[in-house]
């Protein structure tokens, strides 16, 4: 099962970034991104960025203890 990238969704925690301090990165579709940080922001396209978080969030998990 292959999970996909959620339109809307804030991804900056994948990329060493901290939402809690305004930085953020909003995924747009496709290879679009929004970036954000206080007194900043921008849209830009990038397939790297759309490959490393699919990656990220289709790696495998380990689950110990009772599910």
């Amino acid at each position: 099962m292959t999970t996909a990238l959620i339109i809307g969704d804030d991804y900056a925690a994948i990329f060493g970034l901290d939402p809690d301090k305004g930085q953020h990165l909003i995924y747009k579709g496709g290879n679009k991104w929004l970036a954000q940080q206080p007194g900043s922001e921008r849209e830009m396209e990038s397939e790297k960025t759309t490959q490393s978080a699919l990656e990220y969030v289709n790696r495998p998990s380990i689950h110990m203890g009772p599910m």
